[in-house]
Order: structure tokens, then C-alpha cells, then sequence
């Protein structure tokens, strides 16, 4: 297999991939000035009648990866049979798959971080403390207003941390938001909710439904039913 580096290169990179037995290894002519990657397959060739064609797909797109990181174009097998193809296909599509998903998670990490960053978030002790609750058992006060539905909270390092803008000056769920967590039911995570409340909303000018709860009530409910009905926001 051989691959053109560049215009000012004259000679092509090459390299070979062989599966070999131990005899056959200790029987390869090899060269002084190359340089060999071995590999120990244990007996895991046996009974693979594509084995060899899958090392040259694994192997080639291995050298290629190094090829790019040096910025030099990649080289192209000079024969794959149809196996070797069809192993190489369901190869790239695997890589896609996995880069899609990488990019998905890398996303909702940033999406996620965002939301935590723009809002101020409170442990149930302080939640408590802030509300006045007089139970010896600080949770206790805030995991009636969640078991009501009457806030959300999400579970960062194991404690819950409910949201500082669902609460009124006194500390008391803003009624707005039962209200909305009632119409999403099961349709949304804790993350979803408080994605949703912390995104801005085309139904709201363009404003975050955490920012008008107590200002625009009526619409944020119009906004949360829109998102129900299919509406997207902006």
C-alpha cells in the first residue's frame, strides 16, 4: 500500500500488512533501515476466513490517522476484495455513529454547564434556611414542594439543587411553575425542565421563561402549551 505525501516529496510512503505465523515471522526478510510494528494475535485468526482483509481495513485506516495528525494526505489501498470492502463500510459507519454521539455528548455537556452557570442553584438546607422551615430535617420542607410537583430539582453530586427562580421573594414556588410542570407531565426530565426555563423562547420575544415567571405568566404558559403542541422556540 503506498500513499503520495506531497509535491515536494519524491518518494511515496509505504507500508505492508501481513499476518504472519511465528515461523513465518522468524523467517521475514526484513530491512535495516525499516522500522516494524509486531502484534502478538494469539490464536484469534483461526476459523476467521476474513481475518486478514479486517487487520488491512484496521491497519490502513490506523496509518491514515497518523498520515492526517501530520497533515499528509492519506494513502489508499492498492486491492480490497468485496469483504474487506463491506468491513471497511460497516467500519466508517461505526466511526460516524460514535463521532455523532461524541459531538450529542459534547454539546449537552456545554448546554448543561450553561444552564447551571446562568441560575442560582439551592442545596435543600438552604432552600430550608431561605424559607424559613422549622423542621429538624432540612429536606423535609423541600421534598414536599417537589413530591407536590410544585418545583423541580436537579441531583448534582448526589444532593438535590432546586432552581432560586422558581421561587417568589418569600421562597414560595411560583405558582406558574407547578403549573407548567403539571403540562409536561413525563414528557421532561428535571435536566429538561430546567433546559426549557433556562432557553430562550420565540412564544416570549425571545426571552427565557425563568426571567418572566412572575412577569408573564399567562404567556409562559402559552409558551410551555406551544412547546406541548409542537411549537418549537427559538
Amino acid at each position: 500500500m503506498a500513499a503520495k505525501t506531497s509535491a515536494a516529496l519524491r518518494e511515496p510512503i509505504s507500508y505492508d500488512v501481513k499476518t504472519l505465523s511465528g515461523d513465518e515471522l522468524h523467517n521475514l526478510d526484513t530491512r535495516p533501515d525499516s522500522d516494524y510494528l509486531v502484534i502478538d494475535l494469539g490464536s484469534v485468526q483461526k476459523n476467521r476466513d476474513v481475518f486478514n482483509k479486517t487487520m488491512q481495513v484496521a491497519m490502513s485506516a490506523a496509518v491514515n490517522a497518523v498520515l492526517a495528525s501530520l497533515n499528509l494526505p492519506e494513502s489508499k489501498p492498492t486491492k480490497i476484495s468485496r469483504a474487506a470492502e463491506g468491513i471497511s463500510g460497516k467500519t466508517e459507519k461505526l466511526a460516524e455513529k460514535a463521532a455523532r454521539s461524541e459531538r450529542h455528548s459534547q454539546r449537552r455537556e456545554q448546554l448543561n454547564a450553561r444552564i447551571l452557570s446562568e441560575s442560582v442553584w439551592l442545596t435543600a438546607r438552604e432552600l430550608s434556611e431561605k424559607a424559613s422551615f422549622k423542621n429538624t430535617n432540612p429536606s423535609a420542607g423541600p421534598n414536599r414542594w417537589k413530591s407536590a410537583r410544585s418545583i423541580f430539582a436537579l441531583q448534582l453530586n448526589g444532593k438535590d439543587k432546586y432552581p432560586e427562580y422558581a421561587l417568589d421573594e418569600g421562597y414560595r414556588p411560583i405558582p406558574v411553575v407547578k403549573q407548567v410542570i403539571a403540562l409536561f407531565g413525563d414528557k421532561k426530565t428535571p435536566w429538561g425542565l430546567a433546559i426549557w426555563f433556562g432557553s430562550q423562547n420565540s412564544w416570549l420575544g425571545g426571552r427565557k421563561p425563568k426571567d418572566v415567571l412572575t412577569t408573564m405568566p399567562d404567556q409562559v404558559m402559552l409558551a410551555a402549551q406551544a412547546e406541548m403542541d409542537g411549537g418549537k422556540h427559538g
